[in-house]
């Protein structure tokens, strides 16, 4: 993996980039020929629905195993339904979806609570986040790109931030408090969407935001902001400290009802995945990203996928769940006794 070091991209400003990218997500795109079924079929090739959450370049396997042909290599057909976070365990439980392109976050959240998902790959190790503060805040503050993280955190204080939930404002508590802050000492607003971060922030209605790339480099591009912290420069957001990012998940009784079609689309995915991380950096790779994410400037989509950590394969170990309960339990998302066994709640069994 390629670390990126923080630094200002001014780039050029393009028209509400985030809006259109959400819009051809929430188009609902069919990949790799899929037509209307999303239902198992005992041969010859089988038709299922991925749901993905966000619009962020962790669902880049997806794109590269409908681009590259792995879906089609496999015999299978993928069509691909935006859900809203809130609806992506339901959506996989009732049937509506086979696969979830989830976080590890969302999936323990839906193990503790009993739903019956079962992860059957990885598709990256940790979460890129970005806190980014504007361009006003960080003149009225006498900051700059270089600032140590330590003024940042105390220059904070008393200011107004954005966050998308509860766990990722406690996210940003994990970076404060390495510098004796807490974000009980400031005001943060609940914001829905990637459009509404940049125009809040453009605005001064908030002085600062974190979320997951692009997003945050967007905002840089488009010089509203500077990423002032990532997963470079805050321990606790480091890969290895965080686990598996994004996953692969289905449901237990799905896989027992259609292995083959769990097998070959896990291994679709663990190809895709293995592309990235062969050709990481490559023109080839970012063309393939910004295919689906028109208004994304290329520098900024090269960015975020190398703040990434791609796996080699989609293999998991016991090591890396521990890592991922810890993680998840410091952002009150789980308790940290919860336990994650292998073959009941996740498994390497449908990789090659």
């Amino acid at each position: 993996m390629r670390r990126t070091a923080l630094r200002h991209r001014p780039g050029r400003r393009t028209a509400a980039p985030t809006a259109a990218l959400a819009g051809v997500l929430a188009a609902g795109l069919v990949l790799a020929g899929c037509g209307g079924s999303s239902s198992a079929s005992g041969s010859g090739g089988s038709s299922v629905t991925i749901g993905v959450s966000g619009a962020n370049v962790n669902i880049l396997p997806v794109w590269v195993a409908q681009k590259k042909n792995f879906f089609a290599e496999h015999d299978i057909k993928v069509k691909l339904d935006v859900l809203t976070p809130t609806v992506t365990s339901s959506a996989l439980t009732s049937g509506s979806v086979q696969f979830l392109a989830g976080s590890a976050k969302n999936f323990l959240d839906a193990v503790d609570k009993g739903t019956g998902e079962l992860t059957v790959a990885q598709t990256s190790v940790g979460v890129p986040l970005g806190l980014v503060i504007s361009t006003h805040f960080a003149k009225e503050h006498h900051l700059t790109k270089d600032s140590p993280l330590s003024d940042v955190a105390k220059a904070m204080v008393g200011s107004t931030g954005g966050s998308s939930s509860e766990s990722t404002t406690a996210e940003v508590n994990l970076f404060l408090h390495e510098h004796g802050v807490d974000t009980k000492q400031m005001k943060v607003a609940s914001l829905s969407s990637p459009t509404i971060y940049e125009s809040a922030l453009k605005t001064n209605r908030i002085d600062w935001f974190c979320t997951s790339e692009p997003t945050p480099l967007q905002a840089q591009a488009a010089g509203t902001g500077i990423v002032v912290a990532n997963s470079a420069n805050v321990p606790a957001w480091e890969p290895q400290n965080m686990g598996p990012g994004n996953i692969t998940v289905t449901t237990n009784s799905y896989a027992k009802k259609h292995p083959d079609a769990v097998k070959r689309f896990a291994q679709a995915m663990q190809e895709a995945v293995q592309y990235i991380h062969d050709n990481e950096g490559s023109t080839a790779l970012t063309d393939i990203a910004a295919a689906e994410s028109p208004g994304i400037p290329l520098d900024v989509l090269k960015e975020s996928i190398s703040e990434i950590d791609w796996p080699a394969n989609g293999r998991m170990t016991p090591a890396q769940w521990a890592t991922a309960v810890k993680f998840t339990s410091q952002i009150d998302v789980i308790k940290p006794d919860m336990k994650v066994t292998e073959g009941t709640d996740w498994t390497n069994a449908y990789l090659g």
